[in-house]
């Protein structure tokens, strides 16, 4: 039986280089920052107005919501953060078939986690689902498909506390480009939410971005791992 690191890493899978955990974390504690010209709550009140214009609204929280189907709902609010989902996969995706029968097998298969406490057994079957989803977007016919932006988005609308939204702003920020591998993020990602700094400050920026609605209608996630993506998605993007 596994142990201690073993437990916690697949067997075969790429691992970070030292480095890049500490880095990431510095990145991601610059995101969070409450204080300061760009703070995080005024970009999160943006991002979270419920008759403003970005996903962040919508995204975890259109209904309805089923944990253990693949909805209409849930390809939309997918859209709803830039990608595209087109009528061939909605089809594969959302009609009777082989293709939905493995993707709600997969889905159904997944631990009830959050990635923080996420080990072995439950990467495993985060990236069954994953490349699942990954294959169920593309068609058979396109040549060395890679969805993986929009796989990344579907998934985490199904697991907000699971799967980390991956994104080429996201990756960059916290130097994870050079990789572009989902085996590599999640472990970053699961070291990130994992660690006490950062789950302070989370919670900081959650309590300061209400003080700072100032009457908003706010519609803020509640998972601490989808605050954390909107933080850095933010950072990355609202102050180009």
């Amino acid at each position: 039986m596994a142990t201690g690191e073993d437990a916690m890493i697949p067997g075969g899978w790429l691992l970070p280089p030292p480095d890049l955990a500490e880095g990431a974390k510095q990145k991601a504690m610059e995101a969070l920052r409450t204080d300061g010209r760009h703070a995080a709550q005024h970009r999160l009140v943006r991002f979270y107005d419920a008759d403003g214009d970005y996903a962040g609204a919508s995204f975890a929280q259109l209904g309805p919501i089923d944990t253990n189907d693949i909805t209409p709902a849930d390809l939309l609010a997918t859209m709803l953060l830039s990608v595209r989902i087109g009528p061939g996969a909605a089809r594969r995706i959302l009609d009777r078939g082989d293709t939905r029968d493995v993707l709600l097998r997969k889905l159904r298969d997944l631990p009830d986690c959050d990635l923080a406490n996420a080990g072995s057994p439950v990467l495993t079957a985060m990236a069954a689902l994953y490349e699942a989803v990954k294959q169920a977007l593309s068609a058979d016919t396109v040549k060395n498909p890679n969805a993986w932006v929009t796989a990344s988005k579907l998934c985490a609308r199904k697991r907000p506390d699971l799967f980390p939204v991956r994104d080429p702003e996201v990756c960059d920020c916290l130097g994870l480009t050079p990789w572009r591998n989902y085996q590599v993020d999640w472990q970053i990602f699961r070291s990130l939410i994992g660690d006490s700094d950062i789950i302070a400050a989370i919670d900081l920026m959650s309590r300061a971005t209400v003080a700072a609605a100032a009457g908003r209608r706010l519609q803020a996630d509640q998972s601490r791992l989808r605050l954390l993506d909107a933080a850095i998605w933010t950072y990355a993007t609202f102050l180009r």
